[in-house]
């Protein structure tokens, strides 16, 4: 099982240095910006450092300029063997192209929301590919939650590694979108390589060959692996691909909880869209919710309660609404335990909860997740407008939101009197807005 012990770093950290986005230098001809990181921190769990900092570039070619249309630049990660810095990327921006291994291995978080484009044909030019492992590892490429990476065209993992890597993306509560083909342990030295999908990860591949993207059987010994680590994660492939899917399960090429699981895959033909999935394994440390959370409707302004309940297996709870993790504050606690408890509701708080549990045996991890929905509801004060009149006579009932002049009136209520007083409630008026109302008799 492979953890990603800095991505949460990334994330307790990413305050720690404000940067503005970076743009880079226009080239006549395509240029490596090499990584070679100063400004490093570390937490106890190894050193890194921060994308946006220019003084953790080669000196060289500093990116930190604009860009001008014709400009060729190729981002490159790569350290001295055993120094290896990771670099944290904690900004939404659109880079030409990312290799990460340019060296001797290297490591990229992508965390804090951040969404990432990479060879999407900036600057007047071709898509480009992106490289994990090129061309040496071991490299791994972690997408923190609620953060993105779309890769322009194919995404290579391991791509000319001579020694095989290890070389690792990690889709870690994030979203990979690959608008070529996805090759893990493509055209590499003989070794495994790896496309892990865990915490409710997604990876969508657009393109997609069975001889590519998960090493090619020619090829002795370069394996590709997917893990997809609990049941809350996918991978999803353009058109119907299930044909080829059995192959890479009997093989072990498609994993689900490291092996313990199985394995599910189906087409949607209306989406057009093929979709691998895990089964988690059912034993002793599967986590089983005996109490499931209930859809819930409570009034503005008023306090809320979701709770779930693992009771066979010690597990770790994790809230999410709309698939963002939440943390306390702001009137929100419990977003780590079996209750979540939200003070005060207001439209910002309604929405689909999940929660994750997590077992705490680590040499066997699962997780499983469950739903509910949270609405708001509340009475309405609205306006009723008296009509005075002649009955059979028809009235208009008409309003403005602004008696400055010119004035726009909109009639919204026609009403034909069956006595001489009648009564009119605008139901359409939004609240906190003003309207001004005039009665104007027709007949």
């Amino acid at each position: 099982m492979v953890k990603s012990t800095r991505l949460v770093k990334s994330l307790l950290l990413a305050g720690l240095l404000a940067a503005p986005t970076l743009a880079f230098n226009a080239m006549a001809a395509e240029s490596d910006n090499h990584w070679s990181p100063q400004n490093v921190f570390d937490d106890g769990n190894g050193p890194y450092a921060y994308f946006n900092d220019p003084g953790n570039w080669d000196a060289a070619v500093v990116p930190g300029y604009t860009n001008d249309a014709g400009a060729y630049i190729r981002v490159m990660d790569s350290q001295a063997t055993g120094s290896h810095v990771t670099c944290i990327i904690t900004n939404s921006m659109n880079l030409y192209q990312i290799m990460i291994g340019a060296g001797n291995g290297g490591d990229v978080v992508i965390s804090n929301g951040a969404v990432v484009t990479a060879g999407v044909g900036m600057f007047g030019g071709p898509n480009q590919w992106t490289g994990v492992g090129f061309p040496n590892g071991p490299s791994t490429l972690t997408i923190g939650p609620g953060s993105s990476l779309t890769c322009g065209d194919h995404l290579w993992l391991g791509q000319g590694d001579a020694d095989g890597g290890p070389n690792s993306v990690i889709v870690d509560g994030g979203t990979l979108t690959v608008n070529g083909q996805l090759g893990v342990s493509w055209n590499g030295g003989p070794g495994t390589n790896y496309l892990i999908i865990k915490n409710g990860g997604t990876v969508n591949e657009h393109s997609w060959s069975a001889n590519q993207s998960f090493g090619q059987p020619a090829n002795s010994g370069n394996v590709g692996v997917l893990n997809i680590a609990d049941n809350t994660s996918h991978l999803v492939i353009n058109g119907n691909q299930t044909g080829s899917f059995n192959y890479f399960v009997t093989n072990g090429n498609f994993l689900a909880y490291g092996g313990l699981g199985t394995i599910t895959y189906n087409y949607n033909p209306s989406l057009n869209v093929s979709t691998v999935s895990a089964v988690a394994p059912v034993d002793a440390n599967t986590p089983i919710f005996s109490v499931q959370p209930t859809n819930t409707i409570v009034g503005l302004g008023a306090p809320a309660t979701l709770h779930a309940l693992v009771s066979n297996v010690s597990v770790n709870y994790g809230w999410l609404l709309n698939s963002v993790p939440l943390t306390d504050g702001g009137g929100i606690s419990g977003s780590h335990t079996a209750t979540l408890t939200i003070a005060s509701i207001t439209s910002a708080n309604v929405g689909n909860y999940s929660v994750v549990a997590t077992n705490q045996n680590f040499a066997t991890e699962f997780t499983l997740s469950t739903t509910a929905a949270l609405s708001a509801d509340s009475f309405n004060l609205y306006p009723v407008i008296t009509i005075n009149g002649v009955p059979g006579d028809t009235y208009v009932v008409q309003y403005a939101t602004s008696l400055t002049p010119p004035v726009t009136w909109t009639p919204f209520a026609t009403n034909i009197l069956g006595g001489p007083i009648q009564y009119v409630i605008d139901t359409g008026s939004p609240l906190s807005m003003q309207r001004f109302y005039r009665v104007v008799q027709t007949q």
